[in-house]
């Protein structure tokens, strides 16, 4: 089993999946395999769990999805969708966070697929550290932070405008869902955006084939995933030809109640699904 770090949402996967740069690959061809071959579609589930060594040391693979991120890559016209769910978000009859904690990252994947209608192709699945280990394996992140933040609980405090993450503040950022508006909402939304900044970042340096090897190393020492590691630098050349503009980030949105006591979220996700399985990808 690979060893799984750390990131509730954000799960820097995306940031390495579906994120990289080209500049002189274009020599290299990527070679697809499986359903995806198919039909041009590749979908990766990005989960962050709240468990993990040595932030929370216990087995990342049984604790909460508290990051649940659905990335969609049209393999053809190099287009991308991000789709964002918040953590207490009904899917399978129970809260979408719950399913890895009762049947790891497939039980998850199953409950996904149930509710979409999408098959996924690929898992990924972080901690906190693996947020804080990318991040920093990256230089640190540009970003914008849109308003104030500031929480006890989480560790956040930003200013609103552009500013470069370490990763111990791209945790925070993430990890915020008491300052930001929308709670929980703007917590998933934040991290669908880590992820968007961290491809735009990487595209932005014009990262070689050596480089992108590497990137591709630091994702797979900070995650567990069932990736095969024959095909980590393909898809690692794919996001590099990806342009940033052909991203779309969906941060889903729903009602709030409860349920047996519970706060759950009923997600209203309109189109987004229909959209996906139709090949309509990317903004």
């Amino acid at each position: 089993m690979r060893r799984a770090l750390a990131v509730p949402a954000l799960a820097a996967l995306l940031a390495l999946t579906l994120v990289a740069t080209s500049y002189g690959i274009a020599t290299y061809s990527t070679v697809f395999r499986r359903a995806y071959l198919k039909d041009g579609l590749l979908t990766i589930l990005v989960i962050g769990s709240d468990l993990g060594p040595p932030h929370r040391p216990a087995n990342p693979l049984r604790g909460r999805a508290d990051g649940v991120h659905l990335i969609a890559v049209d393999t053809n016209a190099k287009r991308a969708t991000i789709v964002d769910f918040p953590r207490d978000s009904m899917i399978g009859g129970r809260k979408v966070n719950g399913h890895l904690a009762a049947g790891g990252p497939s039980r998850l994947e199953g409950a996904m697929e149930g509710y979409t209608g999408i098959p996924i192709d690929f898992w990924v699945l972080a901690t906190f550290r693996s947020v804080e280990n990318v991040v920093d394996g990256m230089g640190g992140v540009d970003v914008v932070v849109e308003t104030r933040m500031r929480d006890a609980f989480s560790g956040s405090d930003f200013e609103p405008g552009p500013q470069r993450l370490a990763g111990w503040q791209a945790l925070t950022f993430v990890r915020d869902r008491k300052s930001v508006p929308g709670g929980d909402f703007g917590r998933t939304r934040n991290q669908g955006s880590l992820l968007r900044y961290a491809h735009a970042q990487i595209r932005r340096s014009h990262a070689d084939l050596p480089e992108l090897v590497r990137l591709a190393g630091l994702l797979a020492r900070n995650t567990a995933t069932n990736i095969p590691k024959t095909e980590l630098v393909q898809l690692a050349v794919l996001a590099a030809e990806i342009p940033a503009a052909n991203v779309l980030q969906v941060p889903l949105s729903g009602s709030a109640g409860l349920e047996r006591g519970a706060s759950v979220v009923r997600l209203a996700p309109g189109g987004t699904f229909d959209r996906i399985r139709a090949g309509q990808v990317g903004p």
